[in-house]
């Protein structure tokens, strides 16, 4: 009978293994899949910002030639030689990027000739204004009737490029969200199988031997062995909050050196460099610093989660500190900004002046062009529609709501959730410096107090942002 339960328990086991095991490799499948979505999509951008800079290149192109031929200054010429360098090299890249993929090869190709065709134009054009024959002005228009049909060409291949990106873009998108639900599904069926084990092995053992003493020594060496996988867990969990934080900390110090070799090529040897050198050590001086500023806030992000002092706050001497912080953009802006009402509160100071620093910077980013930003802060007593938004409502609690209201640009109400996502833009980096985690930092600020955040806006009419924290004496309650 115990060889019977000992070979069941052996079988058991082996087919919890072969289910461990079968799991393991779906999840590594999916996590290449997920990999290589993720490669796909950054390709995909990469291929949409050389065909929108291409374009812009050969607009350039053409626009130093019409300069030209309208002031006979040769500086035009000059910038017309490096724009049409620059056309190529992009060309070239953008060839490069799109070798895998054969009906954008179809699509690159008819590009290419398209452009070739144009730079050859051009040239001619410019040789007939370079010598000034006002005989062949029939020529010059026939010349340019044709050049603006080339660029239309142009514009349509690079639209045809775009839109097969954009449609593999989709499909990536597909598998890559494909891919995220799997893995949860995956690790919920492993846990089960291992819980099972676990517990199915505890019951073999206990039926196995029948001798209490042995039995409750067995139990306890397994109870022991369950209680260090649990401490063990718990001390995953902590390096795994800290690990965004060790990860960028670690950063820091290779993009220092990236930033200062640029500086000092910038400063030293920047006259050595023609154009394109220029061009590219720009660049790599732009990505330095936009990165040292994403490890920074990835750095206030990753500081959130851990357990920091509490004490009694002046909210109203919080806000004097952020506006000498931010008192240059506040003067460049010409800034207004009001505070009243504000009580004291029960938290951590830096957590807090982070909040309301992103939010005013956030306020004084977003201004409308020409119009005066101005800023209100002020706190009164949660109403029921404000605490519709706690998901962790506590009814044995009271709440206050703190309103940050601006008269910037504003933006849809339909985004209103998406803002507070990490890395979660509304426009274009272009258009508005940011890392996108600003918010974020501070949706995870106030829900670590117990609270939340949301916003209220619409285009052009400014935005309110309302936090809702726990009033004092039960703020730092909710602190983990």
């Amino acid at each position: 009978m115990r060889d019977d339960k000992l070979k069941n328990t052996r079988i058991l086991t082996f087919l919890t293994f072969l289910l461990i095991l079968l799991t393991g490799i779906l999840s590594i499948y999916s996590v290449r899949n997920l990999n290589s979505n993720v490669y796909w999509t950054l390709h995909t951008k990469d291929v949409l910002q050389l065909s929108d800079e291409l374009y812009s290149s050969i607009l350039e192109t053409e626009s130093n030639l019409r300069g030209y031929s309208l002031s006979s200054d040769a500086r035009f010429i000059s910038e017309y030689s490096s724009r049409k360098r620059v056309s190529l090299k992009i060309l070239d890249s953008l060839q490069r990027l799109t070798t895998e993929q054969t009906s954008q090869q179809i699509n690159f190709q008819n590009l290419r000739r398209s452009i070739a065709e144009k730079l050859l134009l051009s040239d001619s054009l410019l040789k007939i204004v370079r010598v000034n024959d006002k005989q062949r002005s029939p020529e010059i228009t026939l010349i340019v009737i044709r050049g603006k049909e080339i660029t239309q060409n142009i514009k349509d291949a690079i639209s045809k490029i775009n839109e097969e990106e954009n449609s593999f873009l989709a499909k990536t998108n597909t598998g890559m969200h494909r891919n995220l639900n799997i893995l949860p599904a995956i690790l919920l069926f492993t846990t089960l199988i291992g819980v099972g084990a676990g517990a199915l092995s505890l019951y073999s053992l206990f039926q196995y031997n029948k001798n209490k003493v042995e039995g409750d020594i067995r139990i306890f060496d397994y109870q022991q062995q369950l209680k260090d996988q649990i401490q063990l867990l718990y001390e995953s969990n902590k390096e795994l909050e800290q690990f965004a934080y060790v990860a960028s900390h670690d950063l820091q110090e290779p993009l220092r050196k990236i930033t200062s070799f640029s500086d000092l090529l910038m400063e030293q040897y920047n006259s050595n460099l023609d154009s394109d050198g220029e061009l590219y050590l720009q660049r790599i001086h732009h990505s330095a610093n936009r990165m040292r500023l994403l490890i920074n806030d990835l750095l206030n992000y990753s500081r959130v989660s851990r357990i920091q002092p509490i004490e009694q706050l002046d909210l109203k001497a919080i806000i004097v500190a952020v506006q000498e912080d931010l008192e240059i953009q506040i003067k460049e802006k010409n800034a207004t900004i009001e505070a009243f009402n504000l009580p004291l509160i029960t938290g951590n100071y830096s957590e807090f002046r982070q909040l309301f620093q992103n939010l005013i910077s956030n306020s004084l980013k977003f201004a409308i062009q020409g119009v005066r930003p101005h800023i209100s802060i002020s706190a009164e007593d949660a109403s029921v529609e404000d605490l519709k938004h706690l998901a962790a409502y506590d009814a044995s609690k009271k709440y206050l709501s703190i309103k940050v209201t601006d008269n910037g640009i504003g933006f849809n109400q339909e985004y209103a959730d998406k803002i507070f996502i990490i890395f979660q833009r509304l426009h274009g980096r272009d258009e508005y410096q940011g890392t996108g985690i600003g918010l974020a930092i501070c949706k995870k600020i106030t829900e670590k107090y117990g609270g939340t955040i949301f916003a209220r806006s619409a285009p052009g009419k400014g935005a309110t942002f309302v936090i809702l924290l726990p009033k004092m004496g039960s703020s730092a309650e909710s602190v983990h």
